[in-house]
């Protein structure tokens, strides 16, 4: 793997966000989505700057900053969960073992749509598209958004029925 701590923060933002306690604070107001962002960065490169972590130091330091950063305990053990599972895909990173990692990964339920904080546009009036993978027909919506002059971007959804 030439560059593992990169393909090791795409792990952790997966991780992230299927993270129901992350989740939750970030929808509760406890903290906002760029945070959420910063925390996929920030534990990655504290498992990479320090060799010899085991899990319950991660799971330790997962605790540490959703209480400091997002204002929430965790008392379901959910951070003990994480931990295993970014500990599991960091030895592999290490340990050179690119094929096992990726059948791992793809094992990990897909990127939640939620973390992401911003869609990136090559220009600023260019309308953007947004799709809603439902699987029933009459919970589809078809999202319309128009960019106006004072830069906000009006959504309008219809429904049908």
């Amino acid at each position: 793997m030439a560059n593992t701590k990169d393909f090791f923060l795409s792990i952790t933002k997966r991780v992230f966000s299927n993270w129901t306690a992350l989740k939750m604070a970030v929808e509760h107001g406890m903290g906002t989505k760029d945070k959420a962002n910063e925390f996929c960065q920030y534990i990655t490169d504290v498992i990479y700057m320090n060799e010899g972590l085991n899990t319950s130091e991660i799971a330790c330091e997962l605790e540490d900053y959703m209480d400091e950063q997002f204002n929430t305990e965790l008392q379901d053990y959910s951070g003990n969960q994480v931990a295993e599972e970014l500990f599991k895909f960091y030895r592999y990173c290490v340990e050179g073992k690119e094929t096992l990692a990726v059948t791992e990964l793809e094992k990990l339920p897909p990127l939640q749509p939620w973390i992401v904080s911003f869609i990136s546009r090559k220009n600023k009036n260019e309308p953007v598209v947004v799709q809603n993978d439902s699987d029933s027909e009459s919970d589809e919506t078809e999202n319309n958004m128009e960019v106006e002059d004072t830069e906000w971007t009006e959504v309008k959804t219809r429904r049908k029925r």
